[in-house]
């Protein structure tokens, strides 16, 4: 994906990298890549690449985490639930491999209370 991203990067774009899920499913775990030839490819374009790890930002979660509760209640935002749905706690690995599978769309839910089906159904 870095690569499809990276080649269809405009002329001083910037690419932020996120995460890694392609990796994490790795027999040996994550194995850092080569790039040969990334300095000259962004260097000919002016692009830049830039990583963004979540937690170096906690101290922006409570405002931010408030606010999109805020939109969320009032209805502004609209969260995508993949439509698979996994049932009680022996489901997690299931819903895992669904989510690493790159065919789910939205977020992965697990229910673990089976009570909570009816609230499930609202979303």
């Amino acid at each position: 994906m870095f690569d499809l991203c990276l080649n269809a990067l405009a002329i001083r774009g910037r690419l932020i990298v996120i995460g890694m899920i392609s990796q994490y499913q790795g027999e040996h775990g994550w194995k850092p890549k080569n790039y040969p030839g990334l300095v000259e490819k962004l260097l000919t374009k002016s692009q830049s690449v830039a990583g963004f790890f979540l937690p170096q930002y906690s101290y922006l979660w409570k405002e931010h985490l408030a606010r999109q509760f805020d939109l969320y209640s009032s209805g502004k935002l609209k969260v995508a639930i993949d439509p698979k749905r996994f049932l009680g706690l022996h489901s997690v690995p299931d819903a895992v491999e669904h989510l690493h599978s790159g065919r789910s769309s939205g977020k992965v839910v697990v229910c673990i209370d089976p009570t909570f089906e009816q609230q499930m159904a609202k979303l």
